[in-house]
């Protein structure tokens, strides 16, 4: 099947975004709040359409600037892994100045004029020492500091959140433009964790009436700090797609015919092995396009070798191969392949084995498991092999806990005949079938005392700071502190060596309590492992 089919977004020249954008209510409640006033932190796997759906939210407001007045900027931190961190602050100069330039690049392109005053000169840099170009000299500086062998002067000042702001509001009054929208992305989930917390700071600093930054980030793969709050200082969204929506095969079928209208022919007469190819890629659009050309021509036969293929090999190897990239969370990425294909798998495949009514892909969580389990599971979100469901709810026995959706191509590809079977479970596909996972089940012991063994905290200067913290830093309750400090384990590496009968020793402290402070010790550190 030959095809010009685009996996990434990219590749897609701006003026030609809105070509591809398939009108399902759902994208079109995402890219209006993109555009919106609130700022959002837009979550998703690799390849669900974050980066697309910012893409066309900007290409909107430009199509629609004269009538709406609204400035979009859009801002990719791609670069960020290149800044070096000779003193905690250049990472933030370097932000402060790339949003600089991006906010007067914008400005130009759309013809508008610059307000004379002292927050436009500074975030023009015309405090520049010679004949430089200010803040695009500082950007190109951070951006070649892994280069040189010591720091280079600086030509201009960097202006600090709050003079972009003032910067910002006055470019608005002079130029009649309601708001400036900035949408950052390939930024927060390519950052080291210290650098995601100082863009988070950055993102809740920036914000006003006039100034409104929007995020996407990875589930798994972001640390937000201790300033900047989530729920609270953004609307967080998410871009799964709903494998129960009615309308799922018909937008991912318009997603493949946006791209090449003459696959038509070949999947219309096919209808029910594309649409077991759509389901298993689980509202992913990249995997369901890499997937439909991977075997020529499009039948039964080559698409079940391809789900077989892909969703016992591939997606697997891409989620192993994180363990190359964060090291510290080897094990983690390790255990949650052993306990999804090993346990979770199997129990799905033979609790859907025959049935026509009520099948699953579902399988919860205690809230009481292991912190490990939790992060573990955060990563394999990452990858696109879970998705997140629900917290607080009900299983067996009123037990409280969070439920899971595993990738139902890996489900259709337990099985010899996986189109047959990939068209019954998601026909009946039922929410509350969870194969369930109480506080202590056996498969957590592999990771149910977390170690820092495989971890050389020698130089890891932002890991031998974290264990350093305090015990204040923790999120737990004032006794389960004061029980921490009985005991004396003042900082969060004294905790996270101590397993949980050492908490135990506490007057009043059970196995309930111990592992709820042993596991805000350890949401802390695996925020720096990740890095």
């Amino acid at each position: 099947m030959q095809s010009e089919i685009v996996y990434r977004t990219e590749d897609i020249p701006l003026e030609e975004i809105l070509d591809y954008l398939v009108e399902t209510d759902t994208d079109r409640g995402l890219i209006d709040s993109l555009k919106g006033r609130s700022p959002v932190v837009l979550k998703g796997s690799r390849g669900v359409g974050k980066s697309f759906l910012m893409r066309a939210a900007e290409a909107e407001l430009r199509r629609d600037f004269v009538d709406q007045r609204i400035l979009p900027v859009y801002v990719t931190f791609a670069q960020a892994s290149l800044i070096r961190q000779d003193t905690p602050d250049r990472f933030l100069l370097w932000m402060m100045a790339k949003l600089c330039n991006s906010v007067l690049r914008a400005a130009s392109t759309f013809g508008l004029a610059l307000p004379s005053g002292s927050a436009i000169t500074a975030i023009q840099g015309s405090s520049a020492v010679g004949n430089y170009a200010g803040m695009q000299k500082v950007e190109a500086i951070f951006e070649s500091s892994w280069m040189q062998d010591k720091q280079q002067e600086l030509p201009a000042l960097v202006p600090d959140p709050e003079v972009l702001r003032d910067a910002v509001e006055d470019l608005c009054k002079f130029a009649g433009i309601k708001r400036v929208v900035v949408f950052v992305d390939e930024a927060a989930h390519v950052f080291i964790p210290e650098q995601q917390r100082q863009f988070f700071t950055l993102m809740r600093d920036l914000r006003s009436p006039y100034l409104t930054v929007k995020a996407a980030v990875y589930p798994g793969a972001t640390s937000y700090g201790h300033a900047f709050q989530p729920t609270h200082d953004a609307t967080v969204l998410s871009v799964d797609r709903a494998v129960t929506d009615s309308e799922y095969a018909a937008a991912m079928r318009s997603i493949v015919y946006k791209q090449d209208d003459s696959l038509r022919k070949q999947i219309e007469p096919n209808g029910d092995v594309f649409d077991a190819l759509a389901y298993a890629a689980t509202g992913n659009p990249r995997i369901l396009l890499k997937t439909l050309l991977m075997r020529t021509p499009f039948g039964k036969r080559n698409i079940q070798e391809v789900i077989r293929e892909y969703y016992r090999e591939d997606i697997w190897a891409e989620h192993t191969n994180l363990g190359v990239r964060y090291p510290g969370h080897r094990e983690l990425i390790d255990w949650g392949r052993t306990f999804i294909s090993d346990s979770v798998l199997p129990a799905l495949h033979a609790r859907n084995q025959g049935r026509e009514s009520q099948t699953s892909s579902y399988f919860w969580i205690h809230r009481d498991a292991p912190q490990t389990v939790r992060e573990a599971l955060r990563l394999l979100c990452y990858s696109g092999i879970v998705q997140e469901g629900d917290s607080g709810m009900r299983a067996t026995r009123g037990e409280i806990g969070t439920r899971y959706m595993v990738n139902l191509g890996c489900l259709f590809a337990q099985d010899a005949e996986p189109i047959k079977f990939g068209q019954n479970v998601r026909k009946h596909l039922h929410l509350k079938r969870m194969v369930e996972y109480g506080a202590n089940h056996s498969t957590y012991r592999p990771i149910d005392e977390f170690s820092l063994d495989a971890v050389d905290s020698v130089g890891n200067q932002a890991l031998e700071a974290q264990l350093g913290r305090s015990i204040d830093y923790l999120d737990v309750t004032n006794f389960q502190r004061s029980k921490l400090r009985d005991l004396d384990l003042l900082t969060i590496g004294d905790v996270l060596k101590s397993d949980e009968e050492v908490f135990k020793r506490a007057y009043y402290v059970g196995t309930k309590r111990a592992r709820q402070m042993r596991n805000a010790a350890v949401i802390a550190v695996l925020e720096y492992l990740s890095g």
